[in-house]
């Protein structure tokens, strides 16, 4: 006895060879995606090159001086695939304030979800309220970061100033989803200093010395 399921009719396109040819097809191009997205096909040869030169950045850059790189921990690196890194603490010569920056290189899966909403979750801060795009033209492009505020849960109730975004080698961007960028890389950098009186950073000020420094130092994804 033939069921409503047997008498149904499909569209042509979905039997035959070139139904069969057309599943191929999707099933190729999803592990191509996913190789892509992944980066199971591997990196540019010389990416590890033009993760290295981030450590040109300059220890003095204007009124700014730093004793020189942090070492990430091995795990970081790893969950990462982080193929270049700059992790400073820099001081106002002027006014005795710090500014600590991470600048981070490497395939873009990894780079675009490591977010500080992720790395301060498990600490003893709490969130402000919602990330903002902050923008700034301090190297020539017109960028844009994100913001946000964290405040310490003990009893000083101290801030953290965060700012962060990604680039493929152009602007600074605070993006929603650059994993999906066309670039095989990405950098992204990372700041944080305490908040002084009248809840001013200096994160402005150091952005404006240092921006333009590693512009110098980048690679554009399609040059």
């Amino acid at each position: 006895m033939k069921t409503a399921e047997s008498n149904r009719t499909y569209p042509s396109w979905m039997t035959g060879t070139f139904g069969v040819f057309s599943a191929i097809v999707m099933i190729a191009l999803g592990g191509i995606l996913h190789g892509h997205y992944s980066n199971r096909w591997g990196q540019p040869d010389n990416m590890m090159e033009m993760g290295a030169r981030l450590k040109q950045v300059p220890l003095s850059i204007g009124e700014w001086s730093s004793n020189g790189d942090i070492e990430l921990p091995e795990t970081t690196l790893t969950l990462l695939e982080c193929m270049g890194y700059l992790n400073r603490v820099y001081v106002s010569k002027s006014t005795g304030e710090s500014v600590s920056v991470a600048l981070t290189f490497g395939p873009k899966g990894p780079i675009a979800v490591h977010t500080p909403e992720i790395c301060y979750s498990s600490r003893s801060v709490t969130a402000g309220d919602k990330r903002k795009s902050i923008e700034n033209d301090f190297d020539g492009n017109r960028n844009s970061l994100w913001e946000l505020i964290f405040t310490s849960n003990d009893v000083e109730k101290s801030k953290l100033h965060v700012t962060y975004g990604w680039s493929d080698g152009g602007p600074w961007l605070a993006a929603e989803n650059p994993r999906f960028w066309r670039t095989d890389y990405l950098y992204k950098i990372q700041t944080a200093s305490g908040l002084g009186k009248g809840n001013v950073a200096a994160t402005n000020r150091f952005l404006q010395d240092f921006l333009p420094e590693i512009r110098k130092i980048m690679k554009p994804s399609r040059e």
